[in-house]
């Protein structure tokens, strides 16, 4: 197996690489910066890129998912149900993505954003974006539209609902976050970029709330938006004519 979690340090954020060297196969997750690299990256270690994945629609940086994945004739995929104005292969709840002798299972995490997904790779380690963090959760009011109340409680009943769904893994399962201290998309990371379930669920304070304090934390002591959130939010979404092609027809087994 190969893995490597790459950091971009000016917005504190992280992306990974999880390949299967016997197969030369392998996958990105939430890349960022210059394609090239990740390419330059798996053909060192004799592997081609074969998946691109966003685990959703970025606020805080702009995706390099679509660029890379043309440059590398790799299929690209999203959360079922994004909405964003290219074409991607959609992930499902309980999909199960083949990256050479690789899998991952997809679990459906929405509340940061509706399409979220978090992929729990060879049931041992589990890619988590931007919904746990290490102590901390996501946010859940980042939107290029003004959001009431009401739909902000219903999206962190969402988030609380998805940490559950994550904190039923076994307490030895690795996470890999999108994020760590200096990011704007949480409140209180650690400078750590990797945990584990058992060590979130005893030191996580935001996991220690029942959901209706949780509902109060998300709408509390809001941090301020991201530098560039709605020119980074819009060019997400699809304002650049980048469109990689789909999967060979096959949808994920």
């Amino acid at each position: 197996m190969y893995f490597r979690q790459v950091l971009h340090h000016d917005r504190s954020c992280a992306s990974y690489i999880v390949g299967c060297p016997s197969l030369g196969l392998s996958a990105v997750v939430d890349p960022q910066g210059d394609p090239q690299r990740y390419i330059d990256e798996v053909e060192g270690n004799a592997m081609v890129i074969s998946h691109v994945i966003d685990t959703h629609v970025h606020a805080d940086h702009e995706s390099a998912a679509r660029e890379l994945a043309g440059a590398a004739n790799a299929s690209l995929y999203l959360g079922s149900g994004a909405e964003v104005s290219f074409d991607f292969a959609p992930l499902n709840d309980g999909d199960v993505l083949d990256v050479g002798n690789r899998n991952a299972r997809v679990i459906h995490t929405s509340g940061h954003t509706p399409e979220h997904v978090s992929l729990f790779f060879d049931d041992w380690f589990v890619l988590t974006g931007d919904t746990l963090f290490v102590g901390d959760v996501g946010r859940v009011d980042l939107s290029l539209i003004d959001v009431e109340e009401a739909e902000l409680r219903s999206r962190a009943k969402g988030l609380y609902e998805s940490l559950q769904t994550l904190l039923s893994l076994r307490d030895d399962v690795e996470i890999y976050p999108g994020h760590y201290a200096g990011s704007t998309c949480g409140r209180g990371m650690d400078g750590k970029t990797i945990s584990t379930i058992g060590r979130e669920r005893r030191t996580n304070q935001a996991l220690q709330l029942d959901p209706e304090q949780f509902l109060d934390y998300q709408l509390a002591n809001t941090p301020p938006l991201p530098q560039d959130f709605h020119e980074i939010k819009r060019a997400n979404v699809g304002s650049k004519n980048l469109n990689p092609p789909l999967c060979d027809g096959s949808a994920p087994r």
